[in-house]
């Protein structure tokens, strides 16, 4: 932090900002200084450093969000079962995988790159799964139980035919519509199966719950194989890392370093 007109801050404090409309309203994302609200912004947590922690960026951090809210909410334990990520290879999914995988969960992924299922093995993945074997079935209304949980990022079909596919007291957490916002759904795996559709969004989440989540981040769930997933951008290979994002061409995280702080 260069300089700070809220009390809480000093100059030379190092801080997290994500969320909140930064990015969308308020630009600046990629910038190498912005000035933003306090209300903001979280003090980095001692374990983390500031690499790490936008290694991690809005996406690591939304999938750390869904699972810690498939815990606290759903109840959901290793014990209980597979657990399944769609969209494994993108930002949030490749970081859920990792995660899930090093609290000890059974992690099914699921992606439409069949050349990254030894890559997604790596991060902690115990079966791949084709977005197409995950897509069969479409039409019932429910499917063989086979997951405690499950982390959804696309949205769509993907979406309900992963809720019909939960086990008994079940909980999917859908935090993506790369696929598409609508869902083609009925309620009866709510009303026969028991199970819970848990909404995910880590931009107006509450600054107390960030500052949790982060604190998780920093301690028990810290992931040393983090880097695993960077690819190190900087502004003269930025363009091309969006294009490739945007073609569905990209894994992982990209990390955007400034020159000043490389």
């Amino acid at each position: 932090m260069l300089e700070s007109a809220a009390p809480e801050f000093s100059a030379g404090d190092e801080v997290i900002v994500i969320g909140f409309d930064l990015g969308m309203g308020t630009a600046g994302g990629f910038g190498e200084r912005i000035r933003v609200p306090a209300g903001w912004v979280v003090p980095r947590p001692e374990g983390l450093s500031l690499r790490a922690s936008m290694a991690l960026g809005t996406a690591g951090f939304t999938a750390a969000e869904c699972v810690d809210k498939l815990e606290r909410m759903g109840g959901l334990s290793p014990a209980q079962g597979p657990v399944l990520v769609t969209g494994a290879t993108g930002g949030v999914g490749s970081v859920a995988v990792m995660l899930l995988s090093q609290l000890g969960y059974e992690v099914v992924a699921v992606t439409g790159k069949a050349e990254k299922g030894e890559w997604l093995k790596g991060l902690g993945a115990s079966e791949v799964l084709s977005r197409e074997a995950l897509a069969e079935g479409a039409g019932k209304p429910l499917l063989a139980e086979r997951y405690a949980g499950a982390v959804d990022t696309v949205g769509g079909e993907l979406l309900f035919n992963a809720v019909k596919s939960l086990r008994y007291g079940g909980s999917l957490a859908a935090c993506g519509l790369v696929a598409s916002p609508a869902i083609p759904a009925t309620v009866l795996p709510f009303i026969l199966r028991h199970v819970n559709l848990l909404g995910i969004d880590s931009v107006q989440w509450p600054l107390a719950e960030k500052k949790r989540l982060w604190g998780r981040l920093a301690k028990e769930w810290q992931l040393p194989a983090l880097e695993t997933l960077v690819e190190p951008l900087s502004l003269e290979t930025l363009s091309d890392a969006l294009d490739r994002i945007l073609a569905g061409e990209m894994v992982g995280r990209g990390l955007l370093i400034h020159s000043a702080a490389a």
